[in-house]
């Protein structure tokens, strides 16, 4: 994560703009919108930043926070470098509330990839691959996740290791839904397992 996205940073803002909704949710959609090749002007990002929180029109301060979450996720996805990162609480809150987050950004990555699906499939009708198709049916599975299953160890290693499935998972349908965008010399996009 940039070191000018923080996640308690961003609670804070969307609190005082009576936002309804977590910064992981909106983080989730960036992300599901540019997975998908969904690209946005700043003005066109806080309208639907402003739809998405039910919030009022945040000033230019507040404004430009809000388009470093989409920033951050384009940045993350077009790096070729596998270096997205979910906007989740760091491990200083309890895993409860990381899980419940984690499915808030699932949840905010189906809308968000919904969203910009919907206006691509006006253009052209694509058929997603199998991984894809399997990816987003494990996105929408974890976004479902119940925050009292585990909170022992194996809660918390299972936790990092569902966060790792789902910034992998985004990062092929990125890869898949945007031409194989790749570094040189990059054979091939990653592949879930």
């Amino acid at each position: 994560m940039t070191a000018s996205l923080e996640h308690d940073d961003l609670a804070n803002l969307f609190l005082s703009l009576g936002a309804l909704q977590p910064p992981a949710e909106l983080h989730g959609y960036a992300a599901g919108f540019v997975s998908v090749g969904g690209r946005i002007s700043a003005d066109a990002w806080l309208k639907h930043c402003i739809d998405l929180l039910d919030c009022e029109t945040p000033d230019p301060e507040q404004s430009e926070a809000l388009y470093a979450v989409y920033s951050a996720a384009l940045d993350g996805m077009e790096s070729g470098e596998m270096s997205l990162d979910l906007l989740l609480p760091d491990d200083e809150f309890d895993l409860d509330q990381r899980i419940a987050s984690l499915g808030q950004w699932c949840q905010g990555y189906l809308t968000g990839f919904a969203m910009a699906g919907k206006q691509k499939s006006v253009d052209k009708q694509n058929a997603y691959s199998a991984d894809l198709t399997e990816a987003i049916s494990d996105i929408a599975a974890i976004a479902q996740v119940s925050p009292d299953e585990h909170t022992d160890e194996d809660g918390e290693q299972d936790y990092f290791a569902v966060c790792e499935y789902v910034r992998v998972a985004a990062m092929t349908i990125f890869v898949e839904c945007n031409g194989g965008v790749q570094q040189e010399g990059e054979a091939n996009p990653p592949r879930l397992h």
